[in-house]
């Protein structure tokens, strides 16, 4: 079987297990909250770019297909296209061996494979852009037509800025192609089109930066204080947690041939060194900016995640020349059986054990963070049952504290039934709901309101909605069935009396600006 025939055979088993996957479990608590931007599309929000959610309209036909599948569509497909391009790279870079084993180690990283090949984040356009971007930019590097030569540079930057509109981290991208031309290409500086292309980004960036303005910086503002470091607090836990979730992320096998191989390379030179300090230059400075700001500020592991595939690239290059790598096949095949068995552990709690019968309502499933993929439709069902069991209910809107349980309650339940929902709370717990507040019917003095809050994350509503509601009221408490067990329990409240608070106001102003 040549090379690529078995690129094929890779993409297609595992196109199909993501679309398995991608069809038999519920939304986690990022992919509902991204599936908001698809319903309130805009140039920018809150978090990040809008290109996740122009994804999701995209594969969703405008959510006319509003299924987690048709959601996470464009996040498989663009998956299965990354895996090509790794392929194509590997081969622009040393031969079709190397390009297939790159392709194999994007669907050995938890990263690649689940978080940007799976799941609806921003990450899924951003390897997919990233990738397309590095792969003109080589062969931009290897073109002696001039025509190509701009039409590769061309294609490169305008691939790098969609990065950019995808993740914010896609900066390194094109900081890492400034510190090369600088570097080792300096006569390429003279060239007028990188300066022409540049102009693409700078449209970009505008359009980040005046949405912002427009929203009175309110993405700036949060994310700056994420990474500031001017407390100087070193942070111990938050640079373990990086460190170890680098590697989990990332696969503890793939972690091991990408050190080897940058370890390797001094004494056997495995990859043209134009190439090796290129993709040094675009991973490296990401992959060290997150540690450091570990070291001070809370940081996800996932940040640097696109950073790792590029460096798998040389990793695939030195495995290349061994005749044998069962090790990396035998990886691959266990990630795959772990992702489809990752379905019996979300819908039926395989190898989660029970919760303990003295276990306190409120804690029950505290732990497990499988359960915010899980038992949706239950709530559902139980919201239902209310409605049915009462009518002055059914004109009530529903009222979260926070972005999560929120977006699902919006997704699972309010949208399904034509429901208001509103998050009352705090900007950093608000997020995009600060302005999606502002879409619903104003809420009015002395309304009504549902409010529903669970066991593994329980929050009361004395303590999160005295601000918004005089009086509040448990309606039921229910479990949450997986498995034949209870996994968690449910609460809703009747909150009674809504009163005109600070934030209001604020959010009057914030849309005045």
């Amino acid at each position: 079987m040549s090379n690529s025939q078995k690129l094929i055979l890779l993409i297609t088993v595992s196109t199909l297990i993501r679309l398995f996957v991608g069809g038999s479990v519920q939304l986690g608590n990022d992919e509902v909250y991204y599936w908001t931007y698809a319903m309130y599309p805009d140039w920018s929000h809150f978090d990040h770019p809008p290109m996740v959610g122009f994804f999701e309209q995209i594969f969703s036909l405008n959510l006319l297909y509003n299924s987690e599948l048709a959601l996470r569509l464009g996040f498989i497909v663009s998956g299965s296209l990354s895996t090509w391009l790794l392929f194509l790279i590997g081969k622009e870079v040393k031969d079709e061996r190397t390009g297939l084993l790159a392709a194999i180690l994007y669907n050995t990283s938890i990263y690649g494979l689940v978080i940007a090949g799976l799941f609806i984040m921003p990450d899924g356009p951003l390897v997919l852009f990233w990738m397309i971007s590095l792969l003109f930019f080589i062969k931009y590097q290897k073109a002696t037509d001039k025509t190509r030569h701009n039409l590769y540079l061309s294609l490169s930057v305008i691939a790098a800025s969609l990065a950019l509109y995808s993740k914010y981290q896609a900066a390194f991208l094109l900081f890492g192609y400034g510190l090369y031309w600088l570097f080792y290409k300096r006569d390429q500086l003279k060239n007028p089109m990188i300066y022409l292309n540049l102009s693409f980004t700078a449209i970009v960036v505008f359009i980040i930066v005046y949405w912002n303005y427009l929203n009175s910086f309110s993405g700036v503002s949060y994310h700056s204080e994420r990474v500031t470091v001017f407390s100087l607090d070193f942070n111990l836990d938050s640079f373990l947690r990086e460190s170890v979730g680098q590697i989990a992320y990332n696969n503890p096998y793939n972690y091991i041939v990408i050190l080897l191989a940058l370890i390797s390379y001094r004494k056997r030179r495995f990859i043209s060194s134009a190439y090796f300090k290129l993709i040094l230059l675009i991973s490296l400075p990401l992959i060290g900016t997150t540690l450091f700001f570990s070291l001070f500020r809370d940081t996800l592991p996932h940040w640097s995640g696109v950073s790792f595939l590029s460096l798998a690239i040389l990793a695939a290059a030195r495995l290349a020349d061994r005749k044998n790598n069962r090790v990396m096949i035998g990886t691959l095949l266990v990630i795959f059986a772990l992702l489809l068995t990752g379905i019996g552990v979300v819908n039926r709690g395989w190898g989660l054990g029970s919760e303990s019968k003295k276990k306190e309502n409120q804690k029950l499933g505290k732990n497990d963070p499988t359960l915010d993929m899980f038992g949706w439709n239950q709530v559902y069902d139980q919201y239902r049952t209310l409605e049915a069991n009462d009518d002055a209910l059914q004109d009530l809107p529903i009222v979260s504290n926070k972005w999560y349980p929120g977006s699902h309650l919006y997704y699972y339940v309010g949208n399904p039934l034509g429901k208001s929902l509103y998050v009352l709370g705090e900007m950093k717990d608000m997020h995009k709901y600060y302005l999606i507040n502002q879409s619903m019917p104003e809420l009015v003095p002395e309304q009504n309101a549902l409010y529903f809050t669970h066991s593994r994350n329980f929050k009361a509503p004395e303590s999160t909605m005295s601000n918004y509601f005089e009086r509040y009221t448990l309606l039921s408490e229910f479990p949450i069935k997986r498995g034949g067990t209870t996994a968690e329990f449910g609460y809703f409240y009747l909150l009674e009396g809504y009163k005109i608070t600070n934030l209001e106001v604020q959010v009057k102003d914030f849309g005045n600006d």
